[in-house]
């Protein structure tokens, strides 16, 4: 059976190969165990958060199903459609359904896609088909992961959800005997985060004589009402039952319902379907490299780690950029040097716009700030910075090393063609913030020293880390250290994993990539599977 017009050159050098003979029918034009497999392995895309409908697999197995004899044009069809479904399929499991740089000029990573030509001679040389098949998906532990998730939370919805959503209303606290109590204990107890407890419904004439005021019974110290509870009264165990939830979704851990917190409280299960399936998108984008030191940013979750051999060697809080307009872009780079002393050359933009009106209010902002004006014809102090415009911003200016210094004490480079890094800052206070979008872009460091410290002994010639990196800072003017490794940097946007432990993770979609991604598969056939 020859398979009549293929669909392009790699698929026809592939049949030509085969002398036309059919590889997923017989030649007869009946189903193999290669078409049954094709169709049992994309039959699963709905699992993967994929669009079903985009690869057709219903109507094929219709009419693979079908019985009598095909007419050879019909089986030369079907032969087709399997093929053109087992390359878009792969393509999509591999390596995503969505171009990144489409949906966003932030999201600045370029999947490797698989090629036809070879896909099919892999598909030709694989002895056990099921197998080669299923090697398509993610090897990263992490998808597998975030697959299970789905499927629970799919199933989750279908089953009602989590039940009624907490009102709005002022911020809940230890303490407190509220309406709105019982509906943040009746959501976490759903949530999984504080276990249902033997009577939750006590006698209405106790409530009403407020006879029950904690857990353990009531004031006098007496057992009568033990173990029975009011669930309007915000108690210890509810209280660690919320802070259990705030760490599993980036929020401070002070057991304070307020609106962050009952905003993540209130999510749907089908809403976090919808945000897992985004990011089981994007670990299709590419996979991180395992047999190396890494280091991982997730800008989403305000956190960096370094990863060695799967295990994390190395975590500190970050500051990322500002959501309203200077967000960190998604890219893959190289770490290759640490800087001790740093200059913090300022970019233009930040001079026009955010110094030059200081310059205005006080002409000796330069001076005071450890700045200096470079590439202008006029010294700093000669310049009458009230007629100076945005347009007429003369020179450069940079930051001199200090304690002062934007960049703080060291930064680390992985030179991109966004100017982004990692560094230190002085603004110490912005680290205990849950929420913690507020630099230029790059990625401030809560632990810089700490990280420093690790780099250098990771040289070769550095035998005691810290006092290398003491006197570093004592000499004057930038200190340029080249790793000898230099090591992959990953940043990305996470804000749906399963961590180490099992502890299911979600992070706020602060710059609403996730919608956009989300938006972008819903373009490309995946809405009606949502």
């Amino acid at each position: 059976m020859a398979i009549g017009q293929s669909p392009g050159e790699p698929v026809r050098a592939f049949y030509e190969a085969r002398g036309n003979a059919p590889f997923w029918l017989s030649e007869d034009g009946r189903a193999t165990d290669a078409s049954r497999e094709l169709l049992a392995w994309a039959g699963e895309a709905a699992a993967h958060a994929l669009p079903a409908r985009r690869y057709g697999v219903g109507a094929l197995a219709t009419r693979l199903a079908e019985r009598g004899q095909r007419a050879p044009s019909e089986a030369a069809a079907i032969e087709a459609a399997l093929t053109r479904l087992y390359l878009t399929y792969a393509r999509d499991l591999s390596s995503g359904i969505v171009v990144p740089t489409e949906v966003s000029d932030e999201i600045d990573v370029e999947p490797t896609r698989p090629l036809p030509a070879a896909l099919l001679q892999d598909l030709e040389g694989a002895s056990d088909i099921a197998a080669y098949l299923a090697s398509l998906r993610p090897a990263d532990p992490a998808y597998d992961g975030l697959l299970g998730l789905h499927r629970e939370m799919q199933a989750i919805e279908a089953a009602g959800g989590w039940g009624a959503t907490v009102d709005p209303g002022p911020t809940l606290r230890a303490g407190d005997r509220d309406d709105r109590v019982a509906q943040l204990r009746a959501r976490l107890t759903a949530l999984g985060d504080l276990q249902p407890r033997g009577d939750t419904t006590p006698d209405s004439a106790r409530l009403a004589a407020n006879q029950i005021t904690t857990d353990a019974g009531p004031a006098d110290g007496s057992a009568q009402f033990a173990g029975i509870i009011d669930p309007r009264f915000f108690d210890e165990e509810l209280d660690l039952a919320l802070r259990h939830f705030q760490a599993r979704h980036g929020l401070n851990t002070d057991g304070v319902a307020g609106p962050a917190t009952i905003g993540a409280v209130n999510t749907t299960a089908a809403e976090r379907a919808a945000q897992i399936a985004v990011n089981l998108e994007r670990l299709r984008w590419f996979e991180m490299a395992r047999d190396r030191r890494t280091v991982f940013i997730n800008i989403a979750d305000y956190s960096m780690k370094m990863i060695e051999n799967g295990e994390v060697r190395f975590e500190t809080r970050t500051v990322v950029g500002k959501a309203s307009k200077h967000r960190t872009p998604e890219f893959n780079d190289e770490l290759e040097y640490l800087v001790v002393n740093p200059i913090w050359n300022v970019p233009y933009s930040i001079a026009s716009k955010e110094i030059l009106p200081l310059l205005k209010e006080n002409p000796d902002y330069l001076t005071e700030n450890n700045m200096e004006l470079t590439g202008s014809d006029v010294p700093a102090s000669e310049i009458d910075w009230s007629t100076v415009t945005r347009r007429s911003f003369p020179g450069r200016l940079r930051q001199l090393p200090g304690p002062d210094n934007a960049l703080g004490f060291v930064k680390f480079l992985f030179p991109n063609r966004h100017s982004i890094y990692m560094h230190d800052t002085p603004s110490r206070k912005l680290f205990a913030r849950d929420r913690r979008d507020f630099s230029h872009g790059c990625v401030r460091l809560e632990k810089p020293y700490d990280f420093a410290h690790l780099l250098l002994s990771l040289q070769p010639e550095v035998s005691d880390p810290v006092e290398k990196f003491d006197r570093l800072r004592e000499k004057e003017g930038e200190q340029w250290i080249r790793l000898a490794d230099p090591i992959p940097v990953y940043l990305t946007y996470r804000t749906a994993w399963t961590a180490g432990d099992g502890t299911i993770q979600f992070r706020a979609d602060v710059y609403g990539r996730d919608r956009a991604v989300s938006q972008a598969m819903a373009r490309a056939g995946a809405a009606s599977d949502g």
